[in-house]
């Protein structure tokens, strides 16, 4: 069959193969404008959340630093002077010490032996820093106490509530009130 187009005559096999043609080279040069869409896409997202995920990780790795420098601060076998409640301050104890690790690990020891074992986290940019004790062997084993400590050189001062309140905010136990102020001396 021969159709007459603008003056030239081509056969329909001819007009077909040209269309195909035609249509090819739009389909490819979509294929082209779309990869290169989605690659651009692609990079867009890409350089907008590595900022983010950059700075999330600085900051999770700035946390740990922080923590592992009060972990450090903390360590160490610590022996209580005195402890404080309702107002009433004991005579120093040598029989009780602290075992604090760098992990964030301790061990409460009487007369030499394990009474009871947690961790603790810190929040050492609080005013006055934070610390958090839970108790996971031995007595108490299961409780968090929520507190507040300083440390000033080989002395440490530990406040917590001893009925499991809020958190303190001052290193002073009062008649009536359930604040427990440990004062520690570094061994």
């Amino acid at each position: 069959m021969i159709l007459k187009n603008q003056g030239t005559i081509r056969k329909n096999d001819q007009m077909e193969s040209e269309m195909k043609n035609e249509n090819t080279l739009k389909y490819a040069n979509f294929i082209h404008l779309f990869f290169v869409c989605v690659v651009l896409t692609a990079c867009a997202v890409r350089g907008l959340a590595e900022p983010t995920d950059q700075v999330n990780q600085q900051e999770v790795n700035d946390e740990e630093k922080i923590q592992q420098k009060a972990r450090e601060e903390y360590a160490g076998l610590w022996r209580i002077e005195t402890i404080t409640s309702k107002g009433d301050t004991t005579e120093p104890d040598k029989r009780i010490t602290i075992d604090n690790k760098t992990d964030g690990t301790w061990v409460l020891f009487i007369d030499g032996k394990e009474l009871s074992s947690g961790t603790n986290s810190f929040a050492p940019l609080c005013d006055p820093k934070e610390i958090d004790i839970s108790i996971t062997g031995g007595e108490g084993q299961g409780k968090v106490l929520q507190g507040i400590y300083e440390i000033e050189e080989s002395i440490q001062r530990l406040c917590f509530r001893g009925g499991g309140g809020s958190r303190p905010d001052s290193f002073e136990s009062f008649y009536g009130d359930e604040s427990i102020v440990v004062t520690f001396i570094r061994e």
